[in-house]
């Protein structure tokens, strides 16, 4: 049984739009040729580590509203993790083939973890965690799926 209030409608249109880049980008890596694909899958990736930099802000707005009542160590512990998200998800953009995506997988799934020890300590509401375990779900499988379209346009091409 779920405790809290559920998550507000517009939170839940509003980040499902969210999804909707990767979805779109997805879609054009497995259907397009060519350039159109590596473009599509590119746009993928970078639309990955601009999302993940955005919840590396939302980790950082929340340390900062939270700082009067977390203690010096962790209140530093999340300004320090917050800057992390940002910093991979730049570094993604420098690999080649599947190994930006799987970093970012990778780090979508730290994020997750972050997320839920923010729930934890009550820094976020209770809703907090269901909303970003199901947009997280949709960007890995995205990511997931690019990857191996993006693999296979290389071994074809």
């Amino acid at each position: 049984m779920r405790s809290g209030l559920p998550v507000p409608p517009a939170v839940v249109w509003l980040g499902s739009t969210g999804l909707l880049p990767f979805v779109a980008g997805t879609a054009l890596t497995w259907l397009g040729k060519g350039q159109a694909a590596a473009t599509a899958s590119f746009a993928v990736l970078t639309y990955g580590a601009v999302i993940l930099s955005f919840l590396g802000g939302i980790v950082w707005g929340v340390a900062a509203a939270a700082t009067h009542r977390l203690d010096r160590e962790g209140s530093a512990e999340l300004f320090a993790l917050s800057v992390i998200p940002p910093l991979v998800g730049w570094s993604a953009l420098f690999l080649d083939g599947i190994h930006g995506f799987t970093l970012l997988g990778l780090a979508f799934i730290g994020q997750l973890a972050l997320d839920k020890r923010m729930r934890d300590l009550g820094l976020v509401p209770a809703w907090w965690l269901g909303l970003r375990l199901g947009l997280t779900s949709g960007v890995i499988v995205c990511l997931a799926l690019t990857a191996v379209a993006s693999a296979m346009h290389a071994t074809a091409g």
